[in-house]
C-alpha cells in the first residue's frame, strides 16, 4: 500500500498535469483566435483602402492609384500583397514580383479568409473580398506573411509551458513540504511508540491534531490497561505459587511425622510427588511469565549481565577451572523483559559449564535482533538427543544432577520473542553448540 504521501504527490501531479494541459490548449486557442482577428481585421481595413483608389475607365479597364497605397506593395516580397480580380482583368502588387496571387472570384459581399503559401514559401494570410465599382465586379485579395506571427506563437508556447513547469514543480515542492508539516504529529508518534517499546518514555505525548488525538489516546489507554493486567496476572499466579507451595511443604512436614517413619514407600512416594508439583509450579510460573506482556523498561545492559552471570558461574563451578571466553557488542542493550534475558542466558551458560571440559566460548551481537551463539569443549550432543533437548525433563545423561528443564524453558522465551533455537556440534571443540536468535528491538 503506498503511503499518505505518495498518494497526494501523485494525484496532486496528475492533477495539475491535466490542468495544465488544457490551460495550455485553452490559452493557445484564444490568442491564436485574438491574433488572427486582428490581422483580419487589418486586412479587410486594406481591401478597402484598396478599393478606394480604384477606377474602372470607361472601356472596363481597371486603373489603380497605387501612390496612395502603403510603400510595402512596391518591394519585392515585402510581405504585403494584394490582387485584383475581374472576368477581364487582373492586376498584381509589385510586391509579389512574379508570383501569382489568383483567387477565384467571390460574389458581390462575400469575404473569405485563406491561409496559402506565397514567394519564397512565405506563409501568408489572405482575405478576399467581393465588390461592385462603378457598375463592375471584382474581387480583391490582400494577403501578409504571418511567419512573425507564427514565430510569436512558438515563443509563447515555449515560454508558457517552461513557467507552467516550473509553476507545478513549485506546487508540488509546496505540497510536499505541507504533507511533510500535516505527517509530523504521526512521525513523533511513530518515534515516541519507538521509545516507548524500548523503555525510554512511559506514554506518548498527547497534544497533537484533532484527527490524531484520538489514536494517540486509546494507544495511551491500551498500554496502562496491559501493564494493569499483567501486573495483576503475575500477583495472582505468585500468589498462587505461594499458597501451593505453602501447602506441599506441610505435606513434606506430615512425611515426617511419627506416624510415616515406619511407611518407607509412602514416605518417599510422598516425597516424590510434591517435587513434582513443585517443578510443574515452577515450570508454568516461568512460561505464563514468559506469555505475559513485557513491560516497559529502559533495556537491559547485556554486557553487565554477561559479567556478572560469568562471576557467579566460575564460583559454583571453581572445582572446573572454568576458561570462559566471551564478546558482547559494545553497549548492546536487549529492550524486552530482564528476567527472561537472565533465565535464558542463565541455563545455557549453566548448561555448558555442567558438561564442559574447561572451555566455554559466549559471542552476542546485533543482527536484525540480537544473535547468541555458546560453544564449550564437553562430549556434545548426538543424533536424536538434538531434536530431544528441548523436551522437558529431558537429560542426555541421567547421572548428572538436573530437572531437565532449563532448556526448554530456554525454548519457551526464545518462541515468545518469535525467535529461534538451533543445537549442533562446534566444529571449534567438539562440544555442544548453541545458536539462539532473538526478534528483539535492541539498541546500541
Amino acid at each position: 500500500m503506498r503511503s499518505v504521501r505518495s498518494r497526494l504527490s501523485i494525484g496532486l501531479a496528475v492533477f495539475l498535469a491535466a490542468l495544465l494541459l488544457g490551460q495550455w490548449l485553452w490559452l493557445t486557442f484564444t490568442i491564436d483566435r485574438l491574433i488572427e482577428k486582428q490581422v483580419i481585421t487589418r486586412l479587410q481595413e486594406e481591401t478597402e483602402t484598396v478599393l478606394a483608389h480604384i477606377h474602372i475607365q470607361s472601356d472596363g479597364e481597371i486603373v489603380l492609384d497605387s501612390r496612395r497605397l502603403s510603400s510595402s506593395y512596391q518591394r519585392a516580397f515585402s510581405g504585403l500583397y494584394f490582387s485584383i480580380q475581374s472576368i477581364d482583368h487582373q492586376i498584381f502588387s509589385r510586391s509579389l514580383w512574379d508570383f501569382d496571387l489568383t483567387i477565384p472570384a467571390l460574389s458581390i459581399g462575400s469575404k473569405a479568409t485563406l491561409y496559402l503559401q506565397g514567394p519564397g514559401e512565405q506563409p501568408l494570410m489572405a482575405v478576399s473580398a467581393g465588390y461592385l465599382k462603378q457598375g463592375k465586379q471584382i474581387t480583391i485579395t490582400v494577403a501578409e506573411d504571418i511567419a512573425w506571427m507564427l514565430e510569436d506563437k512558438s515563443h509563447f508556447q515555449w515560454t508558457f509551458t517552461v513557467l507552467s513547469l516550473l509553476g507545478v514543480l513549485a506546487l508540488l515542492a509546496f505540497q510536499f513540504w505541507i504533507v511533510r508539516l500535516a505527517l509530523r504529529p504521526l512521525n513523533k508518534a511513530k518515534q515516541e511508540l519507538k521509545l516507548l517499546g524500548q523503555g525510554e518514555i512511559e506514554k506518548i505525548d498527547e497534544h497533537a491534531p484533532d484527527e490524531i488525538r484520538p489514536l494517540l489516546v486509546e494507544l495511551n489507554r491500551l498500554m496502562s490497561s496491559m501493564v494493569v493486567k499483567t501486573r495483576r496476572s503475575r500477583q495472582s499466579l505468585g500468589n498462587l505459587a505461594h499458597r501451593l507451595k505453602t501447602q506441599l511443604t506441610l505435606l513434606n512436614q506430615i512425611a515426617d511425622t511419627e506416624a510415616m517413619q515406619h511407611n518407607s514407600e509412602g514416605k518417599q512416594a510422598i516425597y516424590s510427588q510434591t517435587n513434582e508439583i513443585k517443578q510443574i509450579i515452577d515450570r508454568e510460573l516461568k512460561r505464563a511469565r514468559v506469555s505475559g506482556m513485557t513491560l516497559p523498561g529502559k533495556g537491559v545492559d547485556i554486557n553487565e549481565m554477561v559479567t556478572n552471570l560469568v562471576d557467579t558461574l566460575k564460583r559454583i563451578y571453581q572445582d572446573k577451572e572454568l576458561k570462559i571466553s566471551w564478546r558482547v557488542d559494545k553497549q548492546l542493550r536487549f529492550h524486552g523483559d530482564r528476567e527472561d534475558l537472565l533465565e535464558l542466558l542463565g541455563n545455557i551458560l549453566d548448561n555448558a559449564c555442567k558438561w564442559c571440559d574447561s572451555r566455554i566460548e559466549l559471542n552476542i551481537y546485533s543482527d536484525n535482533g540480537i544473535r547468541i551463539c555458546v560453544k564449550d569443549d564437553g562430549p556434545g550432543c548426538h543424533g536424536d538427543d538434538l531434536a530431544a533437548l528441548t523436551q522437558r525433563g529431558f537429560r542426555a545423561d541421567e547421572t548428572t544432577p538436573g530437572s531437565g528443564l532449563g532448556l526448554a524453558i530456554v525454548f519457551d522465551i526464545v518462541e515468545s520473542y518469535d525467535g529461534s533455537m538451533h543445537f549442533s556440534e562446534s566444529p571449534k571443540w567438539g562440544g555442544l553448540q548453541v545458536d539462539i536468535h532473538l526478534q528483539s528491538s535492541v539498541s546500541t
